[in-house]
């Protein structure tokens, strides 16, 4: 809810929590008071409100009580003591569902009168209002630009009807809203530009993950899957995030790694990192030697660049060490959006399968048959490309000095804007742990 487009499984837990605070109660009571405080608007199932109450109950936060084939929920200390922790957040959800319902009062009454048509008309009208009503839930938590680009939109719709509707004495109505091509008082503009990057921060703090597997998804790349309650309010929310690895160092001092969250369920509560397993430093050994039960120690991420789903096209350009983040774009991607991926690679085995609905094309590099020279060989590459129409964003990780070069490339020759463009060094050759946005 808060600064989330959808009620995260912590957000929940928090909500569930202040509700039995108030009473006890039984799970489809719960159902139908988050149904009654966000008027109507959000129904949580019982297939999402059920596992919240047993992981609360697992956790120690609330107590089930038998009552024949129901179970009755009531707040433990230990639960109350968790809320007090993070009763802001807790006051925030609520005010949030109570703001949705006085919007959906307003959208009850605005569409009182009008369910008087025929049968099939009034079906239409009540599709296109429950279209609108999921396409603005799915809105939630948008930054500034998006919300006075959604607010021209619905002023513009509302000048319609309001033009095309007799008022009851017979004569035209007159908008009751700011023109639709003329700004709102306040407002510098009735719509924004497409493309709005931005960064989001987050609150950083230390949590200590368990392993719950290890997998080789290439000779050469290790994928490991942690899990913690300490992840309930873990937030990624950038494909190229970085989160620190602490491992103990020789002299009793920590050692830090930045590695990309290869993919995060907040419902399961599991983290994924993906391991190239190329030198010799703290990380790799690691995660060689990692067994399920063994621990890891994260923190962050400090912020998510927030690159929105909006271009005609994309350009992924990388290492192995560049891969889970173009694995976990091209998953997260719309389908059908033309995606290219540019990915230098050891041999052919260490090509991966990334399930994806955008429009992909993969061409992989390999050093045993084109050389180790990364940056000649991935702008050879690019070089071959002809770039779509269209606006695009382009996407550059590799060593430092090779990620230069392509940004050069892509700035210079291709006259590609800098600002539809991200390039890192996300290693440096020589310096253990070295990482550079460029």
């Amino acid at each position: 809810m808060p600064g989330s487009r959808k009620l995260s499984s912590a957000d929940l837990e928090l909500l569930l929590l202040a509700l039995l605070e108030r009473k006890p109660a039984h799970g489809y009571e719960l159902i139908r008071a988050v149904e009654e405080h966000s008027g109507g608007f959000y129904t949580p199932s019982p297939g999402v409100i059920y596992p919240a109450l047993t992981f609360l109950a697992e956790i120690g936060y609330a107590a089930a009580e038998p009552e024949g084939n129901r179970k009755l929920y009531r707040i433990t200390d230990s639960g109350r003591a968790h809320l007090e922790g993070h009763r802001g957040t807790a006051v925030a959800i609520l005010e949030g569902l109570r703001r949705i319902g006085g919007r959906m009062e307003q959208v009850r009454e605005a569409f009182a009168g009008v369910t008087d048509a025929d049968p099939q008309a009034s079906e239409d009208l009540h599709q296109a209002r429950h279209a609108l009503k999921s396409a603005l839930y799915g809105k939630r938590g948008c930054d500034a630009a998006e919300a006075r680009r959604l607010a021209a939109i619905l002023r513009r719709a509302t000048a319609e009807i309001l033009a095309a509707s007799p008022s009851k004495d017979g004569g035209p109505t007159a908008p009751a809203v700011p023109h639709p091509d003329r700004p709102d008082p306040g407002d510098r503009m009735t719509d924004t530009p497409r493309h709005q990057i931005g960064r989001m921060r987050f609150d950083t703090r230390r949590r200590t993950l368990t392993v719950t597997s290890v997998t080789h998804l290439t000779p050469k790349m290790l994928r490991v899957v942690l899990t913690s309650p300490e992840l309930a309010d873990f937030d990624s929310r950038g494909a190229d995030d970085h989160i620190k690895l602490f491992f103990p160092g020789p002299d009793g001092q920590a050692l830090m790694r930045d590695y990309t969250p290869r993919a995060f369920s907040p419902a399961d509560r599991t983290l994924t990192l993906d391991f190239a397993l190329h030198d010799a430093g703290p990380a790799t050994a690691w995660a060689l030697d990692a067994k399920v039960g063994d621990t890891l120690e994260i923190g962050g991420p400090r912020g998510s660049m927030i690159v929105p789903d909006d271009f005609d096209w994309y350009l992924l350009v990388g290492d192995e060490t560049g891969l889970p983040a173009i694995g976990r774009r091209l998953e997260e991607l719309r389908p059908g959006v033309p995606v290219q991926t540019v990915v230098a690679v050891d041999s052919d085995a260490e090509k991966q399968v990334i399930e994806t609905k955008a429009n992909w094309t993969a061409q992989w590099v390999t050093r045993d048959s084109q050389g180790a020279d990364d940056a000649a060989t991935l702008r050879r590459a690019i070089e071959g490309i002809p770039l779509p129409p269209g606006d695009g964003y382009v996407w550059i990780a590799a060593e430092a000095t090779v990620a230069k070069t392509l940004r050069a490339y892509m700035l210079e020759d291709r006259k590609h804007p800098a600002q539809w463009m991200r390039a890192s060094g996300y290693w440096l050759r020589g310096e253990a742990g070295a990482h550079e946005n460029l």
